[in-house]
C-alpha cells in the first residue's frame, strides 16, 4: 500500500518531468559548448565514464528532436523541439490528470473529462511508449548507454501499464453494469 501511495502517477510524472528538464538543460549546454569551443567546459552528471554512459552524446543525435526527425515539422521550425520538452509536456499531462481525476466532479466534466478519460490517457501514453520503444531500439543499435533515457523509458512503460489497466478496468465495469441492467 505504501508503495502504491509513494509511486502514484503524480510522483512518477514529477520524476519524469525533472529528468526531461535535465535532458533539455544538457542538450542546451552541449549545443552552446559546440557553438563556443573556447568557452567553459561542461560535464553532464549523466555522463558516467565508469559504466560507459553518455547522455550528452545521445541528446545531440538527430532522433533527439523526433518531430523533425519523422518529418512532422520541418527542421528549424519553432515546433522542432527536443524530446525532453515533449516529455515535460507529457509528464505535466500525467501530473495534472492525477490531480484532476481526484477532483473530476469539481471540474464539472466537459473537455477536462474527455481529455483525461481512460481512453485518451491510453492513447497519449501509447504515443509516449511508442517513442520510448523507438528510442530504446536506437540506443541498442548504436550501443549507447543513457541513464536518463533508460529511466524515462521505464517511467513511460510504467505509466502505459497503468493507463492500460485503468482503461481495462473501465471496460470490465461497463460490461458488468450492462449485464446487471439486462437482467
Amino acid at each position: 500500500m505504501v508503495f502504491a501511495t509513494v509511486f502514484n502517477n503524480a510522483n512518477i510524472g514529477i520524476i519524469g518531468f525533472i529528468l526531461s528538464a535535465y535532458s533539455v538543460y544538457v542538450e542546451h549546454k552541449v549545443e552552446s559548448q559546440n557553438d563556443d569551443p573556447g568557452g567553459e567546459e561542461f560535464h553532464a552528471l549523466c555522463d558516467i565514464e565508469a559504466i560507459g554512459a553518455s547522455c550528452s552524446a545521445v541528446f545531440s543525435l538527430p532522433e533527439g528532436k523526433m518531430l523533425s526527425y519523422f518529418g512532422i515539422v520541418p527542421e528549424g521550425h519553432f515546433l522542432d523541439i527536443p524530446n525532453g520538452i515533449l516529455g515535460m509536456i507529457y509528464y505535466s499531462y500525467t501530473i495534472l490528470g492525477y490531480f484532476l481525476k481526484k477532483n473530476m466532479s469539481a471540474v464539472g466534466g466537459g473537455t477536462f473529462s474527455l481529455l483525461f478519460a481512460p481512453m485518451m490517457n491510453l492513447v497519449i501514453s501509447s504515443l509516449a511508449m511508442a517513442s520510448s520503444a523507438f528510442l530504446a531500439r536506437k540506443l541498442y543499435i548504436l550501443r549507447e548507454l543513457c541513464v536518463v533515457c533508460v529511466t524515462t523509458h521505464i517511467i513511460n512503460m510504467t505509466l502505459w501499464i497503468r493507463a492500460f489497466s485503468t482503461y481495462r478496468e473501465g471496460l470490465v465495469v461497463d460490461r458488468r453494469s450492462k449485464k446487471v441492467k439486462s437482467t
